[in-house]
This record gives C-alpha cells, structure tokens and sequence, in this order.
C-alpha cells in the first residue's frame, strides 16, 4: 500500500503547475517535491470525508527553472492543506479532494513566497497514485507511504509523499 489516498492529497497540495499548454514564450520548469502530510479521521475501507494538513511548510521543493515568477537559488520549502472526499466519502482504493499549496524558496532578493489551489485524484491500492492539477501546473504522486495507519485495522491518519510536477504558465 505504498500508494496512499492521502498521498495524493498531499502532494496535490504541493505545486503550482498546471494543465494548460505551455507557450514559446513560456518555458516549462520541472519541480519535484517531498511531504509528510496529516489526514482527519484518516483514510480506511470504511468511506470518510475530511481534511489533510502538513502543519506549514515542512515539506521540501526543488525546481529546475522559475516558479511562478520566483528565481530559486536552491531548494525550497512546501506545505499543503485541504480537504478529501469532496464529492463523495473516499477509501485508501480511491478519492478526490482540493487543496492549497505553499511554497518559500531562497532567491537573491530574499525569501520568495507563492501559494495556489490544486485539485487531486488518488489510488492507494491496485492502481496509479494519482496526480493534482491547478490553474497552470499539474503533476503526478510517485510514492504514497503510509506513516500512520494500514487501511485494514486502523485508518491511515498519516503519509509520505513524493511526486513531481510542471509548472506551464508562470
């Protein structure tokens, strides 16, 4: 169960890149991302609603380019919240959500600060992860581990993430 609904939820949480078509004007950057992020009552067998959080910024960010108009010098940080089951309860084997993503990276102005909200999709078991999208930038969950929990007895109240994702308009 390495992939995680939570994980999902997560890292959709995460990026700012998007689902529109870059432009020649545009160049596209490639970011990755790592997160640990805490889901409310938890994902199990049994259907639930409810909200994730990575509790600020603790996360870690990396791009290879410009991130919404901000010029890293190095790696970032990321945070993410939200909400799960928004169109209906999910399970680890599958749900939905949107979220708020915020990132700091160290420029050589000074710390450079963006946030944005993302959809998500995700699949703990048997199929893909998942991936979230926003206005801009979109991306895939590559590992969803669970921290806390197993989906079976007790529900999964925390996940690892680990995704990437392309920013297409800055």
């Amino acid at each position: 169960m390495r992939k995680n609904a939570a994980l999902v939820i997560a890292v959709a949480v995460i990026w700012a890149g998007g689902s529109a078509p870059a432009t020649s004007a545009e160049p596209q950057t490639y970011c990755k991302f790592a997160s640990e992020v805490n889901l409310s009552p938890g994902l199990s067998v049994k259907p639930t609603s409810g909200t994730f959080s990575s509790d600020g910024e603790n996360g870690r960010v990396e791009c290879d380019g410009p991130a919404r108009g901000i010029h890293p010098v190095g790696p970032g940080t990321l945070g993410v919240m939200g909400r799960y089951g928004t169109k209906d309860p999910d399970t680890c084997f599958a749900g939905e959500g949107e979220g708020r993503f915020s990132f700091t990276f160290p420029t050589a102005q000074g710390p450079g600060k963006r946030s944005n909200v993302f959809t998500f999709s995700f699949s703990l078991v048997g199929g893909p992860s998942g991936g979230f999208q926003g206005d801009g930038f979109g991306g895939s969950f590559d590992d969803v581990r669970p921290e806390n929990g197993d989906c079976l007895v007790n529900p999964v109240t925390k996940v690892a993430i680990q995704g990437h994702g392309t920013i297409t308009r800055q």
